[in-house]
């Protein structure tokens, strides 16, 4: 019997890349088998996964906090542009106001041959003794004291009297019980002159709680568009009332030296009196209410009056008396984006140059 030698040969892997060497086993005669390591080739294997690289790569610290850097510097600079724009764009919408108020004096101007008036006697009394200041006073020319118009007999009372005889309140209808008298009072009225919707007119109790006593407190006054006030009804968000002062056109001096300053409300001399709306102003800042009318904190025109000459002065026209813008008819005031009178950004209906 012829016999045959078993070899067993061994294959390099020569030309494979991968340089792996794997066993298989094969048989030269029955019983015997002969382990030959063959190459292993990746391009014949089948179901093999490939390697996934594992040298992922994030942010470092430094990058992200580079990042972050540059993102509070572009805050920094955009926020305070964006208040700017806000602001403007309330100024925008406060000289708008200021101009329909303006074009509802002018009719009821038309109508009633002249402008209301601002005040009577020293800190707005009325001739029945009441405060009544010319905010208010605006307010009812306007819109009436009930939103309903102006009725031709007021006499601009804070108790809403037509006359110092008959004491009934024109604006309640309560007080008009006899059959058909409420119904002729409202064919009496005249406007409202200006639109209620555009009217931001409300009560001032609404803004000054319960500082505001007596029949002032059911008073309403035209809001200006800066929405620094809370509502105390509605928790809504109003402004500060529209100051109303009327030109004195007899006046031959608009000087803010104290011994100028009118004291006994006749406004004799002065182109306008600032004792028009002193007493509402008294009421301090809503959101930061005084403990009493005039006390502090108040308004810096409240404590310097002289602020209220100064800021409406025309510094185009130099004689030694002064004269101020809207000698002829009246001087509207917004307190402007702080809320406060007085302050430079106090926005009037008139551009000063």
């Amino acid at each position: 019997m012829r016999r045959f030698r078993n070899n067993i040969g061994l294959q390099t892997c020569g030309n494979d890349s991968a340089g792996v060497i794997r066993q298989s086993e094969t048989t030269s005669s029955p019983g015997r088998a002969v382990m030959v390591r063959q190459a292993h080739h990746p391009e014949r294997s089948r179901g093999t996964t490939p390697q996934v690289s594992e040298n992922k790569r994030g942010f470092t610290i430094v990058e992200l906090l580079t990042v972050m850097s540059i993102i509070i510097i572009l805050i920094g600079i955009l926020v305070p542009s964006l208040n700017m724009v806000r602001r403007y764009a309330t100024d925008v919408k406060q000289r708008a106001q200021f101009h329909s108020i303006e074009a509802a004096l002018e009719l009821f101007k038309n109508e009633f041959e002249g402008y209301p008036d601002s005040a009577y006697k020293q800190y707005e009394l009325d001739e029945g003794g009441s405060s009544y200041p010319g905010a208010a006073r605006l307010c009812e020319a306007m819109v009436g004291g009930d939103f309903l118009g102006f009725h031709p007999s007021s006499r601009f009372r804070c108790d809403g009297a037509g006359s110092l005889t008959d004491l009934k309140n024109l604006y309640v209808e309560t007080a008009w019980p006899g059959a058909g008298e409420w119904e002729n009072n409202l064919r009496s009225r005249k406007g409202p002159y200006l639109q209620l919707e555009r009217a931001n007119a409300y009560k001032l109790s609404d803004i000054y709680g319960g500082l505001v006593t007596g029949c002032l407190a059911s008073k309403i006054v035209l809001c200006d568009e800066y929405a620094r006030v809370k509502n105390i009804s509605t928790g809504k968000k109003i402004g500060m009332p529209v100051l109303y002062y009327k030109a004195n056109t007899s006046g031959v001096i608009h000087d803010s030296n104290t011994a100028y300053l009118p004291v006994d409300g006749d406004n004799k001399d002065q182109f306008y009196n600032y004792l028009d709306n002193h007493y509402l102003v008294g009421f301090g800042m809503p959101w930061n209410p005084p403990t009493a009318q005039g006390g502090t904190p108040a308004h810096p025109m409240f404590t310097e009056p002289k602020r209220f000459y100064e800021s409406t002065k025309n510094e185009k026209i130099t004689i030694s008396d002064g004269r101020p813008y809207r000698a002829d008819s009246y001087i509207l005031i917004s307190a402007g984006f702080d809320g406060q009178y007085g302050t430079p950004d106090d926005i009037f209906n008139f551009i000063k140059e």
